[in-house]
């Protein structure tokens, strides 16, 4: 299936489910999975956990890294290597706001 949120186009698993850094600015998801990779226990630490609510607040200039809001308060700073092992789903209310 594939899901047009304003200016970007991507397949989307059938569960609904893709990589954090194909989220958009501002757009808002739900953590579903951390994929197993080196390094990522220290995701877990810093509250990037299944279940978290997710916004893409800002990208650098250079496209790299990109700042997300971490459950509504904590604005972390991911590189796009370690947010593509962030599996995050859109959440209902960002869904009736793009009307997928």
């Amino acid at each position: 299936m594939v899901i047009e949120t304003r200016d970007f186009m991507f397949l989307r698993e059938e569960n609904g489910v893709f990589p954090l850094d194909k989220l958009n600015r501002g757009d808002a998801a739900v953590i579903a999975e951390i994929k197993a990779a080196p390094g990522n226990g220290r995701l877990a630490e810093m509250g990037f956990v299944p279940g978290e609510s997710i916004q893409n607040g800002f990208t650098s200039p250079a496209g790299d890294p990109t700042a997300y809001l971490l459950g509504g308060c904590s604005l972390v700073a991911l590189r796009n290597s370690e947010a593509k092992n962030i599996m995050v789903r859109i959440t209902a209310e960002q869904k009736e706001r793009c009307n997928i």
